[in-house]
């Protein structure tokens, strides 16, 4: 391969390689959008947990049930927390958490949680494990969320939960208002309870022996009537606890008689789909609304197809040059003109052989401009018409074949007059193919351009 071809070669690479690098990121971004998923399906998910209670005989909605505002849902909504505080927001969370293993690995609202708790009996399950968990799914104390950093509802001064051990803890599980004990023992590693302040503003319900609360209902925190059960340690019901100890029959035990024969449905998104039927609609759209398809996530699909659109233009602009116009009648009729006059004086001065060099000189000029267009670097009119057939063949192998012997037998003053005038036809027949494999439809000379 030739320096040139090479140097073409890599120059035509270069837009490949940019286009790759956009397709890889628009897959890296895909996989990152689907996060979501992974966290179910990764040690501190609960994916395993719906596949443990169908087992067990206790339904579970696998889609998001219809839910009416002011109505209250027949399910049991199991309600995972990702979320360390309720109250700050995706963007603030991200600038707190910078540089360091994320503690909040699903934004949720304090609005669209209180939503949820108010259409339907609410599970909540409180968050342990930081982002490392996902990826080493190995329980260390270095992958746990401080205590100290747990406000989730903003409404206490203190942590919402306190550390009640380190290692894995055995422990019985003992209903409070009773004293009856569950049967098997809980095993937790470094486990959790609910913190003094949250005992005194909620009910315990079930506690691990002799260290603290881990099931509380809570009534009325917000003054508006609603209340929802809080879970302490997620390992009693995640996919990585379920496997330990006697969890997996603890955690039926639990929800079973929350669940109180309602199907039980796992909520892993962080709206609220709950229709409105007070006499406004919801989904009644405005213009502003579109907005919302310029926000992120939808935001990194705009910029690339900004940067993949501004690549094929730009990549188009140097294969064709800026756009021609159109070429108006009267241009048209002068080119004409000038061409028939050529012709008639080569004809008169009987100058066969130079009429013949006009013409395939005209013609190779109209190739070079379809063929090559205005990126073609400066080169000899032998390097020009190899350059063409070069090109021509990569697209109709058999007409480059055509051209390029008529073009042979045309080319310089080696042949004789009669032998050129001969390869005019199939010249000509190559050219109009070549024509209409690039696009410009041949036709046949109009009476006015003779």
């Amino acid at each position: 391969m030739s320096e040139r071809a090479q140097n073409d070669a890599s120059g035509n690479a270069f837009p490949l390689v940019i286009l790759a690098v956009v397709v890889i990121a628009g897959l890296a971004l895909m996989f990152l959008s689907s996060s979501s998923s992974r966290i179910e399906r990764s040690a501190i998910g609960t994916d395993g947990l719906a596949i443990w209670l169908q087992d067990q005989g206790i339904a579970v909605e696998k889609t998001a049930p219809e839910e009416i505002v002011g109505q209250k849902t027949p399910i049991l909504r199991i309600l995972p927390l990702y979320d360390t505080d309720l109250t700050v927001g995706r963007r603030e969370t991200e600038e707190l958490e910078a540089g360091s293993p994320r503690a909040t690995l699903r934004n949720l609202s304090l609005a669209a949680f209180r939503s949820k708790i108010d259409s339907a009996d609410t599970l909540v399950i409180l968050p342990k494990w930081r982002s490392d968990m996902i990826t080493s799914a190995t329980a260390d104390p270095d992958v746990l969320i401080p205590p100290g950093q747990m406000t989730i509802f903003g409404l206490w001064r203190g942590p919402t939960v306190a550390a009640a051990g380190d290692g894995f803890v055995q422990a019985p599980v003992t209903k409070d208002l009773t004293d009856e004990m569950l049967a098997g023992e809980a095993a937790l590693y470094a486990p959790r309870v609910l913190s003094d302040i949250v005992d005194d503003a909620c009910m315990p319900v079930l506690s691990l022996s002799g260290r603290g609360t881990l099931l509380a209902r809570c009534d009325d925190l917000w003054g508006e009537g609603s209340s929802f059960y809080l879970l302490s340690d997620p390992d009693l019901v995640d996919n990585h606890g379920l496997a330990n100890g006697d969890n997996a029959e603890l955690a039926v035990a639990m929800i079973a008689p929350l669940a109180a024969g309602r199907p039980v449905y796992i909520d892993t998104t962080t709206y609220a789909n709950i229709t409105d039927t007070s006499g406004q609609d919801p989904r009644t759209r405005s213009l502003a609304d579109l907005g919302r398809f310029f926000e992120y996530p939808f935001s990194l699909f705009w910029i690339g197809i900004v940067i993949a659109s501004g690549l094929a233009l730009w990549r188009g602009s140097r294969r064709f040059g800026a756009p021609l116009g159109e070429a108006t009648a009267l241009d048209m009729a002068s080119k004409a003109r000038t061409i028939a006059a050529s012709a008639r004086l080569l004809r008169l001065a009987g100058s066969q052989s130079d009429l013949v060099s006009a013409y395939i000189r005209a013609r190779m000029e109209t190739l070079d401009g379809i063929v090559l267009g205005a990126a073609r670097r400066p080169m000899a009119a032998d390097a020009v018409a190899s350059e063409i057939i070069r090109r021509v063949r990569h697209r109709v192998p058999e007409t480059a074949q055509r051209l390029a012997e008529a073009y042979g037998q045309l080319a310089g003053d080696g042949p004789e007059t009669h032998q050129r005038l001969a390869a005019l036809i199939p010249f000509e027949e190559a050219f109009q193919e070549t024509l209409d494999a690039f696009g410009y439809a041949a036709r046949p000379t109009r009476p006015a351009d003779r």
